[in-house]
């Protein structure tokens, strides 16, 4: 994601969210080859250790490199992706010298790097508690709904269920990429979406006996939307953080929602089936009281992943000559350039990689 422009951000995070729909759908086949976990551990291993020599042609961040001053290492990296993308060295150069020769620039990351790691940390740690509690919950309606329910139910083959379901969860990704891109963003779409996931949640209890093949598509339209649900934080999150805190925030999001994934076929299986319905009313209200906490969150459409320097730059209100002075050279910059920027306002934007 940290490689293409911030039109391009949601794109880059929901297109691997939909190949992870290939592979639901291909462990699947080979679970149902194999018949045995030991042999179907071996295929999966295997087939993972194919992808590992790719990351070594991976480039690194440039907003990376710019945040550890890494600046031969960035300017390679960025005449990389001009010249992928048809640029002349010409073309993009001047402004990048521009950009690392700028005082106010290199006064922020002083007053930056003079923050103590304990005092980045403890600034950040209610938005990242919360986007714990984000990851939790989505991650353990996520499992509950997906193979919690195909367990429980008998209408359909657990095969046959995980294979449609991994279709209705690459529908969910291709419906969140567009609304997320309109002006309801990642905040309000995130909402809407978790409130559909409720309501599922809730009406599953009442139809589970009585109605199981109504079970199953209900169940399915819940994974459409916790799946919509969690492609959007996968996007969200990281946008929130600056680059010196993005990995640690990231780290927090995926560990805390595995936790939550653990958890939630614990619970089914620790629960006697007539105590089953009061976890659905509990992830419900989870749910809801987590759709309520992110409505106080910031709206991050539009905005690229932004640097340590900018988080130092929106503190500094008395400085609103400056910036904007520095917000006109980069809309020059821009109309110069003619191309998608590499430096957006006080926010770093590569250019869209192609590599």
């Amino acid at each position: 994601m940290e490689l293409t422009s911030s039109s391009h951000t949601s794109l880059a995070g929901n297109l691997a969210l939909i190949g992870f729909t290939f592979g639901e759908a291909l462990v699947t086949i080979f679970a149902y080859l194999a018949r045995d976990w030991l042999l179907l551990k071996w295929i999966i291993s295997g087939y993972f250790a194919l992808v590992l020599p790719y990351l070594y042609f991976v480039p690194e961040s440039p907003y990376w490199l710019f945040s550890r001053k890494n600046y031969n290492q960035l300017e390679h990296c960025l005449n990389k992706i001009a010249t992928k993308n048809g640029r002349t060295h010409d073309q993009w150069h001047p402004y990048y010298i521009q950009l690392i020769q700028d005082p106010d620039i290199a006064a922020r990351q002083a007053k930056h790097a003079a923050r103590t790691t304990k005092e980045k940390f403890l600034k950040h740690v209610p938005l990242l508690i919360l986007c714990g509690l984000i990851g939790f919950v989505t991650m353990l309606l996520y499992i509950k709904i997906s193979y919690g329910l195909s367990a429980m139910n008998d209408a359909v083959s657990p095969y046959w269920n995980t294979i449609i379901g991994a279709a209705v969860e690459g529908i969910g990704y291709l419906s969140v990429s567009i609304l997320i891109t309109t002006p309801l963003g990642r905040k309000y779409t995130l909402m809407i979406y978790l409130l559909f996931t409720s309501i599922c949640v809730l009406i599953i209890p009442f139809t589970t006996k009585p109605l199981p093949i109504v079970t199953v598509v209900i169940s399915q339209i819940g994974k459409l939307t916790i799946s919509g649900a969690v492609s959007i934080t996968w996007v969200y999150v990281p946008e929130m953080f600056p680059t010196s805190m993005r990995g640690l925030a990231n780290g927090v999001f995926v560990f805390v929602g595995r936790c939550g994934a653990i958890i939630a076929p614990i619970i089914d299986a620790a629960v006697s089936e007539e105590k089953l319905k009061i976890t659905f009313y509990v992830y419900a209200c989870l749910t809801i009281i987590l759709t309520g906490s992110i409505y106080f969150l910031a709206e991050t459409r539009n905005r690229s992943f932004h640097t340590d320097e900018d988080e130092e730059k929106s503190e500094n209100d008395d400085k609103p000559q400056a910036d904007n002075d520095n917000e006109n050279k980069n809309e020059i910059a821009m109309k110069c350039m003619r191309i998608p920027t590499i430096f957006r306002s006080n926010r770093i934007d590569t250019l869209q990689s192609a590599f």
